[in-house]
């Protein structure tokens, strides 16, 4: 197993180099030294210190710790070659001085790394095969001096900072030292951590201890130790767990927190309580934040093409209504022969043109509506009505069609009865003429339609029955989808565009009400229509 080294611990023997650094500079100011000749030495001896300074963020990735091993080794040979390589190779030992803070494979191959370049320059030196300095006699006083003291000074610090965080501490009775008890935690799924009463870590599986950087055998780490790197991930992780405490129950908790400094990390911790310590699990649901923010993007996405299909239907349809309403408004003109007689033909052809932009014109209202009501857009206008005028004069409206195939039209609505409705009376007898023409439509030349109202209780029910062509249940489960046509339909001269139910059925759950159809083929259909008698 690797074991890992709280990674933040190379800030504390960096600021110690530096500041003695900084101090011998100050020292030789005093003692009435050029600075000129001190701060080259000086700025390049710090190099290795603010690299490690620099680097912190990064430091659990393995390239940024050999950087580091390396700027050290590097500031020992141009220390060997330029102030002597005695006392100047003790800073050989800077190196796997800074490793310990890292990982224990990183001190081993400091120390091996600093034994053979000190070998080579040691050589170097007894068969006068190097360079010898040419700095002067103060330069290299100042500098030896400096190196020995910063040396010194690092290598204290980084041994204390390493000692304490590789203290081993035993667990506490409720986990001492069990064998089994660690096996255990190792075997769930997910980082397990364990905290007394004062907040303090007793114990974490290995895949607690390498999500957040934990030393083997480290016990008695406090909260604020966890994850050092975020205050406000430490806040939120402290807020749960005294949460937990006091409810002496489960709570739970989404977490954002950057182990990395180009990488956002997603945590869900559950914390348990555990006779008087606190249980924490944390699962990294990266990966799954992640595909759920792509299927967002995807789902926005696909909303933003619906409205913007919606509105461009809108748009078209509103466009196409003015020179359709010329072109009726003209035909007609001509079918009334207001400027004179025409030939037959001519006519024939009138009405003809009247007829089919009619129809156009229902079918692009019908589209705009749809669209309206599809992008959220259609506003009802409620008022006070009897629905048996209603009813009684949409009727009036279709029975031309009605007469020209011959299908009789019953009403059945009693005449000493009102049927007092709060509802937008446009859309009633928008769904009223979409139910009386399809039942028109498919029904056989001889047919019926049966167009029937009642008050129940405080609801409306519409009844639209015709004995057609009827469905069958496939047809039903899609029946309301807009631009989905039947099967009957395909039989029928005239096509629509498949939205006349959809939009009924749209228009009454607009009202908050309802809809039901019953259907058998070659029976007919019935269509029921549920609709609140007052405003809810």
């Amino acid at each position: 197993m690797r074991v890992k080294s709280s990674y933040n611990g190379l800030v504390a023997p960096s600021l110690i180099w530096i500041a003695a650094l900084t101090a011998a500079v100050l020292a030789a100011f005093l003692r009435g030294i050029d600075l000129a000749e001190i701060w080259p030495l000086a700025l390049t001896a710090s190099m290795p210190a603010v690299a490690g300074l620099i680097l912190t963020p990064i430091l659990r990735k393995e390239w940024a710790q050999i950087l580091v091993i390396f700027s050290w080794l590097i500031l020992a040979i141009i220390g060997c070659l330029t102030l002597g390589f005695i006392p100047m190779a003790l800073l050989f030992i800077c190196a796997p001085a800074a490793a310990a803070l890292f990982e224990t494979e990183k001190v081993v191959e400091a120390l091996v790394f600093a034994a053979i370049i000190s070998a080579v320059i040691y050589y170097g030196y007894s068969i006068g095969s190097l360079p010898q300095t040419r700095l002067s006699n103060t330069q290299v006083l100042w500098g030896q001096q400096t190196g020995l003291m910063a040396t010194f000074s690092l290598i204290i610090t980084a041994l204390f900072g390493a000692s304490s965080h590789s203290r081993s501490a035993k667990w506490p009775s409720a986990m001492s030292g069990s064998v089994e008890c660690e096996m255990m935690m190792n075997a769930i799924d997910g980082s397990v951590l364990r905290f007394d009463d004062n907040d303090y870590m007793l114990g974490a599986n290995n895949q607690a201890r390498k999500l957040f950087g934990i030393p083997l055998g480290t016990a008695q780490l406090p909260l604020q130790g966890l994850v050092p790197h975020d205050d406000n991930a430490q806040s939120a992780i402290g807020h749960l767990i005294s949460a937990a405490r006091k409810s002496e129950s489960f709570e739970r908790l989404r977490l954002e927190t950057r182990f990395e400094a180009d990488k956002i990390t997603y945590l869900d911790l559950q914390a348990s309580p555990l006779d008087n310590d606190i249980v924490v699990h944390v699962k990294d649901v990266t990966e799954q934040e992640e595909n759920l923010a792509g299927l967002r993007q995807t789902q926005a996405i696909a909303a933003q093409e619906t409205d913007e299909k919606s509105l461009f239907f809108a748009g078209v349809s509103h466009e196409l209504r003015t020179p359709l309403n010329a072109i009726i408004g003209f035909s007609d003109m001509m079918r009334s022969r207001l400027f004179g007689p025409l030939p037959g033909k001519y006519a024939e052809y009138a009405d003809l043109i009247h007829d089919s932009g009619q129809h156009m014109l229902d079918l692009i209202s019908d589209v705009l509506d749809m669209s309206k009501v599809e992008a959220g857009k259609y506003e009802l206008t409620y008022g006070m009505f009897d629905a048996s005028d209603v009813i009684r004069s949409t009727v009036k409206m279709v029975r031309p069609v009605a007469d020209a195939g011959d299908i009789r039209m019953d009403i059945d609505i009693q005449d000493d009865e009102a049927l007092l409705i709060e509802a937008d009376r446009k859309a009633i007898r928008q769904i009223l003429l979409n139910l009386i023409s399809n039942a028109i439509k498919f029904s056989p030349k001889g047919g019926s339609v049966r167009i029937g109202a009642k008050a129940v209780g405080d609801t409306l029910n519409l009844t639209v029955e015709d004995h057609g062509s009827g469905m069958n249940d496939a047809e039903l489960a899609v029946l309301g989808t807009p631009y989905m046509q039947m099967s009957s339909a395909q039989k029928t001269e005239e096509r629509g565009t498949g939205l006349g139910v959809s939009l009924v059925k749209s228009l009454t759950e607009l009202h908050g009400g309802r809809f039901a159809v019953a259907s058998q083929m070659d029976e007919g259909t019935t269509i029921d229509v549920f609709l609140p008698l007052e405003r809810s």
